[in-house]
């Protein structure tokens, strides 16, 4: 009976400080999304139901690296303040193994782990697609929302377009580049100093107002034909775009978009390609040996003493050359081969990173336990400030090995499951050494790194208090 009361209390102290982190840890993100996204979205004058409907389908990615956080939080501050009222010291006082204390906490890891993979498996894959489709039927309403100095645009169909300025009061376009991409051959591109914007045709073209640029294009019929024609003003429509938000169901996704079943199949249908490109272009990188033997006067053994026959010098200039244009021309298909092969290797990691990450992820939440309980205890009397700074510290070196990991990953530098698993494995180990020298009580908290950091944390506290 006392080791159910002292069960429900351990669980009780993790509760308000696991909400408390999960809120502010969320609330961080959505200020950083409203930052980057809400300004865009509320010029295109949407329903506020709308804009509700697209925060609360981004909010899926944002619980999903939120949740982890809180319970490194909530054991930080839990067991730091056990620790700080000497409440540990009496638990074990009373005979009772430190590792109990950590049994009940682990347990209701692993069941948010197991949540966090259903979460991440099939909510949030469907809230990242909902999410792309509602974002491209808001950007198909007034593209020109979406314009930005100094970045390429692609949302307009067929076009793409490059401005250096905008002027942010009258809204005018200067240094602008227009790419025609749903031209025959080579793509139609203009320049021109300056623009300005507005809707035709009841919102469904979207018209620049040209003026003092130049037109370069290639005739279709002749490509050896170049055009530069100039002009002091000139229209240019965009066609197909609709002022009214029409949403359309797309039958493409990408990985973030997609449950692991469906990922699997495309990394099976990558491997097929693999092995399909391969077998159809193997003999151009290594073409068979009988050519090399028909070259060769005799056997395929030539005797150190044989002499070629004489050539003239333009008959020798002449297969010189064909051999070496032929050599050239194979040098280029292997090119083309190797990098074949290693988009498809490339598209294979991609999704294989994203099927480990749905699980890495997850599994933090027990890494963080192993490594927040024995930390907070040894903090003891760190309050808030220690637990901050831990925080702080162990989700830099998370995240960044998480997205290091990513990144080398997609460029076949390193597995991908051993880029998505290697923060785990690495805060793991620390933390399973910090587990066992707590539980057989061979850990100091008043050790000289621990006594720096609640100096760092007092401090801390004292400035945020001078500062309110």
């Amino acid at each position: 009976m006392v080791l159910v009361i002292l069960v429900r209390y351990l669980l009780k102290e993790h509760i308000a400080p696991f909400l408390a982190a999960l809120f502010v840890i969320t609330f961080l993100f959505v200020v950083d999304f409203l930052v980057n996204i809400l300004d865009s979205v509320l010029s295109k004058g949407l329903p506020w139901g709308t804009v509700l409907e697209i925060f609360a389908l981004n909010l899926a990615w944002m619980l999903s690296l939120s949740v982890p956080m809180a319970v490194l939080v909530a054991c930080l501050m839990a067991f730091g303040r056990l620790s700080g009222d000497l409440e540990i010291t009496a638990i074990k006082a009373a005979g009772i193994s430190p590792f109990f204390l950590l049994r009940p906490i682990l347990l209701v890891a692993t069941l948010l782990s197991m949540l966090l993979i259903i979460f991440n498996n099939w909510i949030l894959p469907e809230a990242n697609h909902r999410s792309v489709e509602l974002m491209s039927a808001v950007s198909r309403k007034k593209p020109h929302a979406f314009v930005d100095a100094g970045r390429l645009i692609t949302q307009f169909p067929g076009v793409q377009l490059w401005v250096n300025h905008i002027d942010p009061v009258t809204g005018k376009l200067y240094g602008i580049q227009i790419f025609e991409t749903d031209t025959k051959g080579a793509p139609r591109v203009i320049i021109a100093d300056s623009a300005s914007m507005d809707y035709v045709d009841n919102g469904a073209t979207l018209m620049l107002r040209l003026r003092s640029g130049e037109n370069h294009l290639v005739d279709e019929d002749d490509p050896g034909n170049y055009f530069r024609i100039r002009f002091f003003s000139q229209d240019f429509a965009v066609k197909n775009v609709d002022d009214r938000l029409e949403r359309r169901n797309r039958n493409h996704r990408s990985d973030r978009e997609m449950p692991v079943e469906m990922m699997l199949g495309v990394i099976k249908e990558s491997k097929a390609s693999y092995q399909k490109i391969w077998n159809e272009n193997k003999s151009v990188a290594f073409p068979g040996l009988t050519e090399l033997r028909h070259l060769l006067p005799g056997d395929s053994v030539v005797p150190a003493e044989i002499q070629l026959a004489p050539a003239d010098t333009s008959r020798l200039k002449r297969a010189i050359r064909e051999v070496s244009l032929k050599e050239q021309a194979r040098l280029r298909s292997v090119e083309r081969l190797a990098g074949r092969l290693e988009a498809e290797e490339k598209r294979e990691a991609q999704y294989w990173v994203e099927v480990h990450k749905k699980f890495s992820t997850a599994f933090a939440c027990i890494v963080f336990v192993l490594i927040g309980a024995p930390l907070g205890i040894m903090a003891r009397k760190g309050g808030i400030g220690t637990g901050i700074i831990y925080s702080i510290a162990f989700f830099v070196i998370y995240w960044v090995s998480l997205i290091g990991g990513e990144n080398l990953a997609d460029r076949l530098a390193v597995p991908p499951a051993l880029a998505m698993w290697f923060s785990n494995m690495v805060i793991g180990a620390f933390g399973l050494v910090l587990t066992i020298s707590m539980i057989q009580d061979r850990y100091s908290g008043d050790s000289k790194f621990f006594r720096t950091i609640r100096h760092l944390a007092k401090w801390f506290s004292r400035s945020g208090r001078k500062r309110s």
